[in-house]
């Protein structure tokens, strides 16, 4: 069986444009995130009392140092200690005019002084030592840098969960679909072949899907066939061990009272000797129908002998010879030929096999009353082949097992062809095709 394929996404450009869209999704939202917050940076750091408080705190803090160090005139240089801890502030201390000290002796000339009140440009504080002596501070606070980094590290961070989410929801639905098809896979593997597989979306795993959906299929109808033929078997063996028991056992108790000459006369051993010979026919019909059972359900090396034969010459056959029989019992023939041109390709032997289970059938189940209609025609390369005759009243044309009408369709089969058979209204209906052309080879 030839299956399409169809055109698929391959799974892995899935997988890299579900990143590509997280990664930009996280992007985006670093970089959304990151300009809020520094816009509400910025505008606490252009309050002015962020800048006093800043001011105040550093100022605090450099008491609280003076205090806990007993930092005195003497012991001034402690306060550079202090300044080179602190981060992000520019310091100068002076008494007086001239300068003791300074955390950073190159004033920056291009900062803005908040307060001026000195030719620095900063504005300077008093800060009192612990002997009460009191000294300017020229004291700038920066703008701590750390909050920027937070800034930074909190949209990446923000970024980086909206990735990872993102990718996680879509690959979430791969994941559940691979989770689905393993509880199915279990369903079939406890037994049950007729629970249907889930087929969704266009890629690997769905490719997947539908090829196990088609093993399922194809071991299910393995085993419905194994099951037909089982079956067929069963009844056959059935059938067949009561039908041979009977002539078998008469023909053998006529064979015994010829042997043991226990006869009268003449007439009455040829008697015997009749009836002997009609259960060995019998006996010869019943072991043709074993043939013709492993025919249908058996292999076979058989190669068949196929020769050209004319379409013509096949129906003037059927209806001036093959239906001898039917003939011979009072049964008519209506042919209606139409022009015939081709030629076929045939296994007379199987050929004749076909004919001659349809004539058995069309004796046992068709009205001899009734016309016998043959219709041959070519059409599309083929040749169509349609008999039909009336059902017997009171008949079933319906087989144990059909072996007879199976065993023609497989011989059609083999050569390529069509047979089928059907029950419509009063009348049994036989339709056979074969294909016209030249010789071909059985592969």
């Amino acid at each position: 069986m030839l299956i399409k394929k169809k055109k698929r996404r391959r799974l892995t450009l899935e997988l890299i444009m579900m990143t590509l869209i997280s990664l930009i999704a996280g992007v985006l939202a670093a970089q959304v995130l990151e300009d809020i917050g520094l816009r509400h940076t910025l505008k606490k750091i252009e309050d002015d009392d962020y800048y006093n408080r800043q001011t105040e705190d550093c100022l605090d803090r450099l008491q609280e140092f003076i205090q806990e160090n007993q930092v005195t005139e003497e012991n001034i240089e402690l306060l550079a200690s202090w300044a080179q801890k602190e981060k992000n502030i520019f310091v100068v201390f002076y008494r007086d005019v001239d300068a003791l000290f300074s955390s950073n002796m190159i004033p920056a000339e291009d900062e803005e002084a908040e307060i001026p009140l000195n030719g620095s440009g900063f504005p300077y504080y008093d800060v009192t030592l612990s002997d009460g002596i009191v000294i300017k501070a020229e004291l700038e606070c920066y703008i701590n840098n750390q909050m920027f980094y937070m800034i930074d590290i909190a949209g990446y961070t923000a970024g980086g969960m909206i990735f990872v989410f993102l990718l996680f929801l879509m690959i979430h639905r791969k994941i559940r679909y691979i989770n689905r098809l393993d509880y199915e896979l279990k369903i079939l593997g406890s037994g049950n072949l007729e629970y249907p597989m889930t087929i969704r979306g266009n890629d690997e795993i769905t490719a997947l899907a539908e090829g196990i959906e088609n093993l399922k299929t194809g071991i299910l109808d393995q085993q419905l066939m194994k099951d037909e033929a089982e079956k067929a078997n069963m009844e056959l063996v059935t059938a067949m061990s009561h039908d041979l028991r009977t002539p078998l056992t008469s023909l053998i108790g006529y064979l015994e009272l010829l042997t043991m000459k226990r006869y009268e006369d003449e007439m009455q051993m040829q008697k015997y000797l009749k009836h002997c010979r009609e259960k060995a026919f019998q006996l010869k019909k019943m072991s043709d129908r074993l043939f013709e059972y492993f025919l249908v359900y058996g292999k076979r090396d058989y190669q068949y002998q196929f020769r050209e034969l004319p379409c013509e010459n096949l129906l003037e056959d059927l209806c001036n010879s093959q239906f001898f029989d039917w003939q011979e019992q009072g049964g008519t023939l209506e042919c209606r030929i139409g022009e015939l041109s081709g030629s076929i390709q045939v296994d007379s032997e199987y050929l004749q096999r076909v004919i001659d289970n349809l004539i058995s059938n069309l004796k046992k189940y068709g009205d001899i009353s009734a016309p016998l209609e043959i219709l041959a025609s070519e059409k599309k390369d083929m040749l169509h082949i349609h008999i039909r005759n009336r059902i017997k009243p009171g008949k079933d044309t319906k087989e144990s097992t059909q072996i007879g009408l199976r065993t023609c369709r497989k011989i059609m089969e083999e050569h390529r062809g069509v047979f089928s058979w059907y029950q419509e209204k009063e009348s049994f209906n036989v339709e056979m095709e074969l294909p016209l052309g030249p010789r071909f080879s059985k592969s």
